[in-house]
């Protein structure tokens, strides 16, 4: 910048040549030029621009046009802002001075809003006579981004009705919000600077150490279930997150941890839990009572109706099961077939598909009817001889929201179409279908009996 502005001719400016200066001008401009600091003379009554090289970079592309030239035609943007500190400066002689004062600036060809420190002085002669305006400047433009995220998130975190803490490398807290003192019932004042392991409950002891070396190592500790102490000594159900805090450095000086409440939650699975186990205890005592009343009504000329009769029986017990098993929230299909094929040797059978989830109330449905078609394979098709095979199959289309299940028999003796309608077909063909809200196709091919289930996934299945 020295030699920039030893090459400017002056001669054309109200300055004149730097020769005929004021010695005062002089002495600032040698003061300025070697300076780290961020320094612009605005002098003579143009207010002429002399920076330095630290200076030069704040302010974009209006360097190095604006060397040597009047502010108001540089600064034209922010001079009704500018000028008057220059004009306040230089006819009361006083310094005016500012922490992160705003500017809206056009240095990369948009206006965008800027803030400097600044401190502006000035150039005076032996008379008094100001001859020019010292500027020493800092931009603080990020800075002031940042103290505003920073007070946007202490906003968002007070206000935050999940608990929210921050907690020193020796485990003491340091930040506590609104939500914590409404989950843990410790107001602040009462609880900073105390170890964090007050929260904790005495069957945990070692938790708080296992948090805080994963923390030390930078990793960030994913959402899980935990207990936590309330004030009072009662336990609290909580979900936690805890994630490492780092310094300017990246250095890890702490952690925060958010908590959410969900003893409300976790009382509810508890109750249902309980409720179906109840639920699966009197089905099963139902069931029993059934197959007594069965025993008792089926004379010994009904041998073959009763043992079909306790089959069903048994394959809608365990459908029951399965149901118990997945909390009553349904099953998925693998799970179905997999039941059935068990109860008539799963190594006759073959089976492939994706994973399809059930409703609850197709379960019992569909087992039952894979069930018959297993009984009757067993009479009459690929289970009643020594190499018959069953092949089960379904696929899911998504573009189509529905699925397609196929049964197949192969290696078993001849089939042909029954000559009558029993209990199975009905179940098969009738109760199935109205069950999916879809259609059953069975069909006795000569090589084995084949059904094929077609039904749409409606939003119920969710």
């Amino acid at each position: 910048m020295a030699q920039l502005i030893a090459g400017l001719d002056f001669s054309n400016c109200a300055l004149g040549p730097m020769a005929n200066w004021p010695g005062c001008l002089k002495a600032a401009v040698n003061l300025a030029l070697p300076a780290d600091a961020q320094i612009v003379i605005f002098a003579g009554k143009d207010y002429i621009a002399l920076y330095n090289d630290a200076y030069a970079t704040t302010i974009g592309d209006k360097h190095p046009h604006a060397l040597g030239r009047p502010a108001s035609e540089s600064w034209a943007e922010l001079w009704q802002d500018l000028g008057p500190l220059l004009e306040r400066v230089r006819t009361t002689g006083e310094t005016v001075s500012a922490k992160d004062r705003p500017f809206e600036i056009d240095r990369h060809g948009f206006i965008e809003l800027v803030h400097f420190d600044i401190s502006y002085s000035p150039t005076q002669d032996d008379v008094g006579d100001v001859h020019a305006i010292l500027c020493i400047v800092s931009e603080t433009t990020e800075r002031v981004a940042a103290l505003k995220a920073e007070r946007r998130l202490a906003a968002i975190v007070s206000s935050s009705s999940d608990a929210i803490l921050g907690m020193d490398l020796d485990q003491r807290v340091t930040d506590w919000n609104r939500g914590a003192e409404t989950l843990y019932g410790y107001r602040k004042e009462e609880i900073l600077g105390q170890p964090v392991t007050v929260l904790v409950p005495s069957d945990r002891p070692d938790e708080e150490d296992v948090i805080m070396a994963q923390i030390m190592n930078g990793e960030r500790i994913d959402t899980h279930e935990t207990q936590r102490l309330h004030r009072d000594g009662t336990l609290i159900d909580v979900s936690l997150t805890v994630s490492p805090i780092h310094d300017m450095d990246g250095r890890v000086i702490g952690a925060s941890k958010i908590a959410r409440d969900i003893t409300d939650g976790k009382k509810s699975e508890r109750l249902q839990q309980i409720l179906i186990g109840e639920l699966h205890h009197r089905v099963k005592n139902v069931l029993a009572t059934v197959q007594v009343i069965a025993n008792q009504s089926f004379s010994s000329a009904d041998a073959e109706r009763y043992r079909a009769f306790s089959d069903r029986l048994r394959a809608l017990s365990q459908a029951h099961s399965l149901l118990t098993q997945q909390s009553w929230e349904g099953a998925t299909l693998h799970s179905v077939v997999a039941g059935v094929s068990k109860a008539f040797g799963q190594e006759r059978f073959s089976f492939a598909g994706p994973e399809l989830p059930l409703p609850p109330r197709s379960v019992v449905t569909l087992s039952m009817a894979l069930h018959e078609l297993a009984t009757n394979a067993a009479k009459y098709g690929a289970l009643s001889t020594s190499k018959g095979e069953i092949s089960i199959r379904w696929v899911h289309c998504p573009e189509r929201e529905n699925f397609r299940i196929i049964w197949e028999e192969r290696g078993g003796p001849r089939v042909s179409v029954p000559a009558k309608r029993g209990f199975g077909s009905l179940l098969i063909k009738d109760a199935l279908a109205a069950e999916l809200n879809g259609e059953v196709e069975l069909t006795y091919e000569e090589t084995g009996v084949v059904c094929i289930v077609r039904a749409p996934i409606d939003a119920s299945w969710d």
